[in-house]
C-alpha cells in the first residue's frame, strides 16, 4: 500500500472519531466509548425507566386480581390481558439487553418473575375453580 492511500485510511479513520465524539457530545454522553474485551460497561439508570417499568406493569397486576381498578376500586381477572401486558414486559426486557445499569436489570428481572409466578398461581386458580364447578354440576364427570 502506497503512502498516500495510508494517508487517506489514516484520515478517513480521524473524521469518522471525531464525528463519533460529536454525535457522542450532541447525545448529552449516551454513546459511550467501547470497553474492553471483558471489560463491563458501566451504564447509568435512567430516572424514567422504573417509571416506565411501572407503567406497563400495573394494568398486568390489575388483570390478575393483585390490585384494585383504581377508578373502580374493583378486583378484576382478565388473564389474556395479563399475558399480554407480561409479554410486552418481556419485549422491552429483550430489546434493551445491554443498556440497563445494574439495577436496571434486577427490577426488570425480578419484576418479570414475580408476575410470572402470580400468573401461573391465579391460572391455576381458576382452572381448580372450573373443575371443582364442574364436579359440583349434577350428571357431569369428574375430570
Amino acid at each position: 500500500m502506497s503512502d498516500e492511500n495510508k494517508r487517506i485510511d489514516d484520515d478517513w479513520k480521524r473524521r469518522a472519531q471525531e464525528e463519533k465524539q460529536k454525535i457522542a457530545t450532541q447525545m448529552g454522553g449516551i454513546l459511550e466509548e467501547s470497553t474492553e474485551p471483558g471489560e463491563k460497561k458501566t451504564i447509568e439508570s435512567d430516572p424514567r425507566f422504573p417509571s416506565l417499568i411501572q407503567q406497563i406493569a400495573y394494568p398486568a397486576l390489575m388483570a390478575l386480581g393483585q390490585i384494585p381498578d383504581p377508578r373502580t376500586g374493583e378486583r378484576m381477572l382478565d388473564l389474556n390481558l395479563a399475558k399480554e401486558t407480561i409479554d410486552l414486559l418481556g419485549v422491552l426486557e429483550s430489546k434493551t439487553v445491554g443498556n440497563r445499569s445494574d439495577e436496571e436489570e434486577s427490577m426488570i428481572k425480578d419484576l418479570l418473575r414475580d408476575l410470572h409466578v402470580a400468573f401461573t398461581q391465579v391460572s391455576e386458580a381458576q382452572n381448580k375453580a372450573a373443575q371443582d364447578l364442574m364436579a359440583q354440576e349434577p350428571g357431569s364427570e369428574s375430570v
